[in-house]
Order: C-alpha cells, then structure tokens, then sequence
C-alpha cells in the first residue's frame, strides 16, 4: 500500500513539475517575443498593409456573419491578441493565442480560428519570412 502511495505521489510530482515547466516557457515565449511595431521599418510596414487589408475586408466580414455590431453600450471589442510565425516559404506556419475578447467575454473557438483563417491563406513578402511576432487584430472602442 506505501509502494502504491509513493509510486501516485512521485507521478502526480513528475506531472506537476512537467506542467509548471510548460508555463514557465510559454510566459518566456510571450515576453521575449518582440511586438508588431517593434519590428523593422520594412516588416513593420508590409505588416501593416496586410492587417489593415483584413481589417477593412475580412473583418467586416465576421462581424457581419457574427451579428457583431460595436458600439459602447454593448459590444466595444472584438479582437485577438496573438504571436504569429511565418515560415522561409512565407506562409503562417503557427499562432499562439494571448488573449482574445468579444463583447467583454472570452472568445470562442469558431470565432478564433474564422478570425485566423485568412492569415493562413496569405503568402507573406519576404521581409517577413522566418519572422515571429506579436500583434493586435480587431477593434476595441474607446469609450
């Protein structure tokens, strides 16, 4: 019976460790990741053409399939925080949610992934090959 208590501590210890380690580089990750426009004038600059083309085309899009409308009394954000990395061949090859919001609550996954699926799609220029990054896409009021 102790051999069995001890083999569940050490294993639930081993598991906790493991867990806590997966934290500890995930909040490495997200600090040491440099945000959009701390990037160089010309990644920052092809960066923003292309999120200010989803701004204005695709995300009009969701909000519409999304019944969203913004206003300040009852829906002032819609957004994702997220770190992106862009492979040598110029596609997203990841992305790693932050934080995400709709309407002050947690976003769901359906909203996520349709907010992302374009990023995929693209093919990025050059200057932001082998590039990983933090951004902002969406819209949050000031009101």
């Amino acid at each position: 019976m102790k051999k069995i208590i001890f083999v569940l501590f050490f294993s639930l210890s081993l598991i906790t460790i493991s867990i806590a380690q997966e934290v500890v580089s995930e909040v490495k990750l997200i600090d040491s990741t440099p945000e959009d426009f701390e990037l160089s004038d010309a990644q920052y600059t092809a960066w923003k053409k292309i999120s200010n083309n989803w701004l204005s085309d695709d995300f009009e899009k969701i909000k519409f399939e999304h019944k969203i409308e913004l206003n300040c009394q009852t829906c002032s954000s819609v957004y994702l925080d997220v770190i992106i990395k862009i492979n040598a061949n110029g596609k997203l090859e990841y992305y790693k949610l932050i934080k995400g919001k709709k309407c002050g609550m947690e976003l769901t996954k359906p909203l996520e992934l349709r907010m992302m699926r374009s990023f995929f799609k693209y093919e990025y220029p050059p200057e932001l090959r082998n590039v990983i990054f933090k951004t902002h896409l969406g819209t949050t009021l000031k009101c």
